[in-house]
Order: C-alpha cells, then structure tokens, then sequence
C-alpha cells in the first residue's frame, strides 16, 4: 500500500475513533467500547471505507501498541508490592486459566462431540486481552485490591494460554490424524518460547535500568522526560522486533522489560517514564482498538451458529468461577473473589496470534470453523468485557477519575503529587 494513502487511513480511523471513543462516554460506556464499534462500522462488515488490505497493512501498529501496553504492566508489577499478594496471583492465575480449559472443553465435547474442537477452543479460551484493561484502568485511575490483583493475573495469564494452547492444539492435531503426537511440539515449544521470551525481556529490562541509573539520571531535569520516553520505545520496538522475528511472545517480551525496570529505579524516574509514554500513547491506543474493531466481520455471528454461543458462555462461567475459586483458594478478601473474574472477560490481542497458529497447523476446513467460532467470541468479549470491567471496578467503590491536567513537561510532576 502507498504509504501516503496509509496515512490517509490512519488519519479516518484516529478522527473516527475519538469521536466514538466520546459519544461512548456520554452513555455512560467505557471509550474503548466506542473505539471498537468505530472499527466495525469503518472496516469491512459495514462501510468497508478500511478494507482487508488497509486493515492488515496496519499489522505493525498493531503489535507496536500492544508491545506499549505489555511494557505498562511490567511496570505496574513492582516487587515488595507484588511479594505482598504473589501467592495468591499465581493461585489465582493458575485455577481460572484451568478452570476455564477444563469447563470449555468438557460441554464443547460434551454437545458437540469433535474433540480436536474442544481441545482447541479451549486453549483459546485461556487468554486474556490485557490491552483492555490497563487503558481503563489508567482512565479511572483505579486502586485497590481488585486492581491490584487483575494487572498482575492478565500479565501472568498469557504465560498459562501459550503452554496450554500448545498442549492442547498437538493433541487436537493428532486426533484428526493428520500428525502424529509429540512432546515437543506439545509441550518443549511452547515453553521454549515463554522461557526465551522472559529472559529477552529480562535482558533488555536491565539494559534500561542500567541506562536509566548511569546515564538519564545525571541529565537536567527536563530533558529526562524525553530521554525516558526515547529509551522506553526504543526497548519496546526492538521487543516487539525480536518477538515477531523469533516467534516469542508479543506481551511476554515487553512486560518483562517493564517489569525488570520498574524494579531498577526509584520514585521520581519511575513517574517521568510513565508520564511520557502515557502521553505519547494516546492516538496510538485509539488506533489500536478502532483498528481491532475494522477487522471484526459481523457476518461470523451468523455462520459461528451455537458453538459460538457455547464458547462464549462457557468461557465466562469459566473465568468467573475459576477466578473465585483461586481466590477462595489463596483466602483472598471478600471484594477480590467477587469480582476478579468479571474484569478477565475481554479478549483479543493474544487470541489472535493463536488463530494464526490455528491456520498453519490445522486442516483448511477445520482451521477455518475455528476462526469463525473464535471471531465471534472476540466481537462479544471485545465490546461487553470492557464495559463489565468498567462497572465492576466502579461497583466497588476502586475507581477514583478525577478531571486533571495532562502532563506534558517533567517539571509538572512535583505540582501533580
């Protein structure tokens, strides 16, 4: 595609995204929600105005945003903070992504009787969209146990999705008989990828620390708000290169570098970085999910039929009792096993990579019911998880938005505290 003619595209898709993204809020409805109903109606289910090529060509943005919002978790894991509840995130992480594995594909296999179907969407189902969640959760400014516990669960989540989906989908292949069972594409593969994908991270994370602490910190005042912003995107572009071209995780890689960085510094660089990438975020997240609406087709509902409808119930009875029962587990408070598995409905991101994989291991016929299946799951959990995270986290009482100024110099900061 000519890049001018991109730019054009991008231009319609950040013009009709905020203004969705507005007339959302006036009904009371999360921004992302506007977002992704402004893709829907640009792409091609409705207006086609961004067609398929338009809407693949924007591939690059895509992971580079996701790469943004994966480093912004990593940095919201600070270690004594975490240590405090770590326990109970793993216990929780663990039983919800089983739990939901486990109740997806007992009544897939139970009503509908493919096996390679059930075992497939049920990988699926494990993952979490974290993109979501964290844009909401900076919007109103959330604190509190829940928080607390839902950023580091959809981090973590990702790690329990790859092994799953990679266990699961060779036993699915072998059972169509297409490929015979192995350990390694089963189960060496997919942890290969989360151990690679956490020592990248890990490595570039003490890169940035150690720039940070050796060279930044002894800059003026003002000019560390640039600096931070430059070295955090760059580690974040070269994340997202290293991911795609050696097959790591797109969030895995970038969360470790925040998380490892977040760990290396004290207060005050800790705010400008975060108070530079912020700002500098904002158009790129309103492409990233007006752009993940454009490639929602409507049309999947129709043809994804009662397996979709399953997948979708079952997905959420799975993530909302799974959640209460980790919870319950690691006797967690009351508010945290109530309302945890309510704010892990969302998904996109990660399940789309997985549907990549589908097409290159699976049959044609089969890979292509599993998309539209997996499609239409996506096109509900993309527009209802937000919404359902928003009034949990306000329901219990986390949600502190306030009307504030944007922070566009360092210098601001001491006045922000």
């Amino acid at each position: 595609m000519d890049i001018y003619i991109f730019l054009f595209y991008l231009a319609i898709t950040l013009l009709s995204g905020f203004i969705f993204g507005k007339l959302a809020e006036l009904i009371k409805v999360p921004e992302i929600t506007g977002y992704i109903v402004a893709g829907v109606l640009l792409g091609p289910s409705v207006f086609n105005i961004v067609g398929v090529d338009a809407v693949n060509s924007f591939d690059v943005i895509t992971n580079f945003v996701l790469g943004i919002i994966a480093y912004q978790i990593g940095t919201e894991l600070w270690m004594p903070k975490v240590k405090k509840s770590g326990k109970s995130i793993l216990t929780i992480t663990s039983v919800q992504a089983i739990a939901t594995a486990v109740i997806v594909f007992a009544f897939i296999y139970w009503l509908d009787g493919r096996l390679w179907l059930a075992l497939t969407l049920s990988a699926i189902a494990t993952a979490t969209a974290p993109a979501p969640i964290m844009v909401i959760v900076k919007k109103l400014k959330a604190k509190g146990p829940v928080t607390d516990t839902v950023i580091p669960v959809v981090g973590i989540d990702d790690m329990f999705g790859v092994i799953i989906f990679g266990l699961f989908t060779s036993i699915a292949v072998a059972t169509l008989g297409t490929e015979s069972l192995s350990i390694h594409t089963a189960l060496i593969e997919p942890l290969i990828e989360v151990v690679l994908s956490v020592a990248v991270g890990g490595a570039f994370g003490l890169i940035l620390g150690a720039v940070s602490k050796f060279f930044v910190h002894k800059l003026p005042k003002k000019e560390k708000y640039i600096a931070y912003l430059v070295f955090s995107l760059s580690s974040v572009l070269l994340a997202v290169f290293i991911a795609h071209t050696y097959h790591l995780s797109m969030i895995l890689t970038p969360m470790l570098i925040g998380l490892v960085f977040t760990n290396f510094i004290k207060k005050e660089p800790f705010e400008i970085q975060g108070a530079a990438l912020s700002n500098f975020s904002g158009p790129l997240i309103i492409a990233f999910f007006t752009l993940a609406g454009a490639q929602l087709s409507l049309s999947v509902l129709k043809s994804a039929g009662l397996v979709a409808v399953l997948y979708i119930v079952f997905r959420s009875i799975g993530k909302i009792g799974g959640a209460y029962l980790g919870a319950s587990m690691a006797k967690s408070p009351k508010v945290v096993k109530n309302a945890t598995g309510f704010c892990l409905l969302s998904q996109g991101g990660v399940e789309i990579g997985m549907l990549v994989a589908v097409s290159s291991i699976f049959p044609y016929e089969q890979a292509i019911f599993i998309k539209t299946v997996v499609l239409a799951g996506i096109l509900f959990f993309e527009i209802v998880g937000p919404i359902v995270f928003k009034y949990t986290i306000e329901k219990v009482g986390e949600s502190r938005e306030a009307q504030g100024h944007v922070i566009t110099d360092v210098s601001q900061l001491a006045d922000s505290k």
